[in-house]
């Protein structure tokens, strides 16, 4: 039976909506338009924008292969403007004063709304650690002490071994030892076990290949994380849009699955936990749920017991909870894969710098009681890690807007449009900056004229401008620093140094002196044949056992 009447609404809902969709659209725009003509970053110098549409921004998105940073500051210096979206002035800095400022400030300097836009399009969709600001943020900030990633630890070592032996079985098997392995594909199957086993107690069996459906969503969400395009680009600046944003069943299925196992992880871990509190109370020892429980050393046990907590103030609610397992998973999984694979990149480039550890690494017996803080204080080991996560760091810039007009100090004095000498750089609410992470860590000026090269000695006496760089970790910007620096840093390292002593130890890592190996950018940086772009992310190296131990004759 047909409803001629509910046609003709549905067409006048149409018509009246239609014209006040478009008053939003041209509202956003006119606001943008007016921020921009009166932004004070328009009066910096900065390269010319090659589309009056996307500016500098195509440029920017292939510049750690073209180098095109290092370009634009060895032009106009540490301080300049590059175009955006319609010709918007966008302040870039590396100069050291200015990012310390940026990143101190973290809440008057936070996360562009597109940036936590899409980084929550990945997830379930709820506010997380990475897209949360201000008293939010501050609540859903677990402790990630020494000791409790030291209890973590068997985990990484379980792991690590099973790749080496893994990929000494490869090797075995190739008789002409010629082909190569794709390292980080192997690599991201290791870490996404060891966030799983750490992060939740969720066991995902990668790299044994089991298909498991959570590991599967997560990958099509990230795979298919928004590129540059234009619509990307509408999207940002006109919210409103983004109601039209096109979501394939696909996509939303595998939403749904980490929904839907991410409440089941919850619901356990609550059961688990209340069953305990509840013995204890039986007993009269009236104790909290204790970490030193195997069964509660996890992350999302600590983010259980928020959710569990007395205090209004400190508890986060189960939707908080549920997005912090994409959370982990995007900070937790793909960094760490993608510093091990550049690590192992590097050593293969660079094969007297791989023997130097391998020689140090094998200092210590992996039988050692006390294994995980031998390794921790191994001198060239460290040197290793910090100089491949200085190189590369797994992202490689990042983007804050002003809530408030302000000054900023920079160390270097610049000259203007004008003419004019500038002690502070002037910003308006609104205004984007971007802090250029790798720029900054491969910055001549500051690591001297070998700043590119891969030189894991200079960690023995770093160049004194380098300790202006207030970061997290190791004078870089890798971690950030500040309140918004990565609170997984000290989760991620011991989990790098694990996965090196046990690969780097036992065997030899070669690459194809024809292969070039380029960046391409999404979320994190990721390693492409040049050649061969079309096959997508890949690391091909060549693997053998080590020679065995050298024992000197009596």
């Amino acid at each position: 039976m047909a409803f001629p009447f509910l046609a003709f609404d549905l067409w006048t809902l149409g018509v009246v909506l239609l014209p006040v969709s478009l008053y939003y659209v041209l509202a956003d725009l006119i606001a943008l338009l007016w921020r921009q003509c009166f932004s004070p970053l328009r009066n910096l110098r900065g390269p010319p924008s090659p589309s009056l549409l996307l500016g500098n921004l195509r440029e920017m998105y292939n510049q750690e292969n073209t180098g095109l940073l290092y370009d634009w500051d060895a032009t106009y210096g540490s301080t300049y403007a590059y175009k955006g979206f319609l010709g918007g002035s966008r302040l870039m800095t590396t100069d050291i004063t200015a990012v310390t400022h940026i990143l101190s400030h973290s809440y008057a300097y936070q996360k562009p709304d597109f940036v936590r836009d899409s980084l929550a399009t990945m997830g379930t969709g709820y506010a997380g650690l990475l897209t949360t600001e201000g008293d939010v943020h501050r609540k859903q900030t677990p402790a990630f002490t020494a000791a409790h990633i030291a209890s973590l630890t068997p985990i990484f070592w379980d792991k690590a071994t099973e790749l080496r032996d893994i990929w000494i079985q490869l090797a075995h098997d190739d008789s002409k030892r010629t082909s190569s392995i794709d390292v980080l594909t192997w690599l991201s199957r290791a870490t996404l076990d060891v966030i799983g086993a750490a992060g939740f107690g969720y066991h995902f069996n990668a790299l044994a290949g089991q298909s498991d459906e959570l590991a599967n969503a997560y990958h099509l969400i990230f795979t298919t994380a928004k590129r540059l395009q234009l619509r990307t680009i509408l999207e940002t600046w006109i919210p409103l849009l983004r109601i039209f944003r096109p979501h394939s069943k696909a996509m939303q299925q595998a939403r749904g699955h980490l929904t839907r196992i991410g409440l089941r992880l919850i619901d356990e871990r609550k059961t688990t936990m209340a069953a305990e509190v509840a013995v204890e109370s039986n007993d009269k020892q009236q104790r909290p749920v204790s970490q030193k429980n195997p069964q509660c050393q996890d992350l999302l046990s600590i983010l259980v017991q928020s959710n569990m907590a007395s205090f209004a103030s400190q508890r986060m609610t189960t939707s908080e909870v549920l997005c912090q397992i994409t959370t982990f998973l995007i900070a937790g999984y793909e960094t760490s894969s993608s510093a091990l694979t550049w690590c192992l990149y590097a050593l293969a480039k660079a094969p007297e710098c791989q023997n130097a550890l391998r020689d140090a690494l094998r200092t210590i017996s992996p039988e050692s009681p006390t294994l995980h803080d031998d390794v921790a204080k191994l001198e060239y080991l460290d040197w290793v890690v910090r100089e491949t996560l200085r190189l590369h760091a797994p992202v490689t810039w990042t983007m804050r807007v002003a809530t408030e007009d302000d000054e900023i100090p920079v160390r270097r004095p610049f000259y203007d449009l004008n003419g004019q000498l500038n002690t502070v750089i002037k910003i308006a609410k609104h205004d984007i900056i971007t802090i250029p992470i790798q720029a900054i860590n491969k910055s001549k000026p500051i690591w001297g004229e070998d700043a590119h090269a891969f030189r894991p000695e200079r960690w023995r006496n770093p160049p004194e401008s380098s300790k202006a760089i207030q970061g997290l970790y190791s004078n870089t910007l890798t971690f950030l620093g500040g309140n918004r620096g990565c609170i997984g840093y000290r989760f991620a390292l011991a989990e790098i140094k694990a996965f090196l002593f046990t690969l780097v130890r036992d065997l030899e890592f070669s690459i194809d002196p024809s292969v070039i190996i380029e960046k391409t950018f999404n979320m994190v940086a990721r390693p492409v044949v040049k050649s061969d772009s079309t096959s997508g992310n890949n690391m091909p190296l060549s693997i053998r056992p080590a020679s065995p131990i050298r024992v000197p004759h009596s």
